[in-house]
């Protein structure tokens, strides 16, 4: 959309060159990163050099630049990027943070974070006191909708070797959305069959959950083989299968995409450098996945037959079948990792001369 004017900032002084701007009849947009408009001022008890109330000053200004026909107001919005165009003009790219709470049904009647069951510091009050997870910023906050604040690290990603972020593909798994959860996991670990089986979720320990004494389901459904697979059951304390959650994720994909849907990165986005890898166990894989996405040229050696390592001739097939190795490691290969099997590397030294820029060991713990 096309405005006169732009306006970053919803404190005392954005409101007010927006109101006067809007007066003089230009089209504002006001961006505001908090969830409220109000800035400094409205923390403060009494304001120089009258000693008058705060809010109630700055209330009645909120209030007006909600509501002036010639003003928009984006709150809980960040300014990206501004771009000048040939005219003089300027392209703006934002990013609108999501509240989880819809804004057109909101009421500000504050039920929801009378029964919300979650706490957390109020940065209103400098974090004095709590306040809940889904809350209104100020009983005067304009606009009056509530919010909720999704911030730091959950304990499960903290906790995961591979920071994968367990929170989320659980929440897309529960909303149905299998094929995101595996994207999702994807952007930190490749290996997602394998993960899903042989971890050793330290994810689970530290579940919130485990402070729960209330029976708690998780129901994913998936008709698949013309079986049913419930991948939950009810339990009254501990914490989420994780694991479990992640298997079932990972085998959904894969019954549905035997291949992967991507390949080697845009010639563009190539990076004239060679990286040679030794070993093709998680280790190894998983730094080669990463620098082919990245644009390098890599090469895996393995002395065995077959990639996978310890993944392979360790681990049981019967706890780790061998066609999910092969699977995960098509997720590497897709990106145009080249595997070079009973090829033992004798001396980097050989490496090197063969134009190699840079040599990762992964040669195992057992090493």
């Amino acid at each position: 959309m096309d405005y006169d004017a732009l306006v970053i900032g919803g404190g005392i002084a954005g409101m007010e060159s927006a109101l006067n701007l809007g007066d003089m009849g230009y089209r504002v947009l006001l961006v505001e990163k908090e969830a409220s408009i109000g800035g400094k001022m409205i923390l403060l008890s009494k304001v120089f050099p009258t000693l008058d109330c705060a809010s109630c000053i700055a209330t009645p200004k909120m209030a007006a630049t909600a509501h002036h026909p010639n003003i928009t107001l984006l709150s809980s919005t960040q300014v990206e990027k501004i771009s000048p165009l040939p005219q003089g003009s300027f392209k703006v790219r934002l990013h609108k943070k999501a509240t989880f709470v819809d804004a057109a049904k909101c009421t500000g009647c504050q039920e929801c974070e009378f029964n919300c069951p979650v706490a957390a510091p109020d940065q209103f009050n400098y974090g004095l006191v709590a306040r809940r997870a889904a809350y209104i910023p100020f009983p005067q906050a304009v606009p009056k909708k509530a919010i909720i604040e999704k911030i730091g690290t959950s304990p499960c990603t903290y906790n995961c070797p591979a920071s994968i972020k367990a929170h989320g593909y659980i929440a897309l798994a529960r909303s149905g959305k299998f094929e995101e959860a595996f994207h999702l996991i994807m952007e930190d670990a490749p290996l997602v069959g394998t993960l899903g089986r042989a971890c050793y979720a330290p994810c689970e320990n530290e579940c919130t959950r485990n402070l729960l004494t209330e029976p708690h389901h998780l129901k994913l459904v998936e008709r698949y083989n013309k079986e049913y697979f419930y991948l939950a059951r009810e339990i009254k304390e501990g914490p989420l299968s994780i694991r479990r959650i992640k298997r079932f994720i990972a085998d959904y994909y894969y019954a549905r995409h035997p291949e992967p849907e991507y390949g080697p990165p845009p010639p563009e986005k190539r990076i004239d450098k060679k990286i040679a890898i030794i070993g093709s166990g998680p280790a190894g894989l998983t730094a080669a996945y990463f620098l082919a996405q990245k644009g390098y040229e890599v090469t895996i050696y393995e002395a065995e037959d077959q990639p996978g390592g310890m993944l392979r001739f360790a681990i049981p097939a019967f706890r780790l079948p061998n066609e999910v190795v092969d699977r995960d490691i098509k997720n590497i290969t897709a990106l145009g990792v080249s595997i070079k099997t009973k090829h033992r590397v004798q001396k980097l030294a050989e490496l090197k001369a063969q134009g190699y820029d840079a040599v990762f060991l992964a040669t195992g713990a057992q090493e």
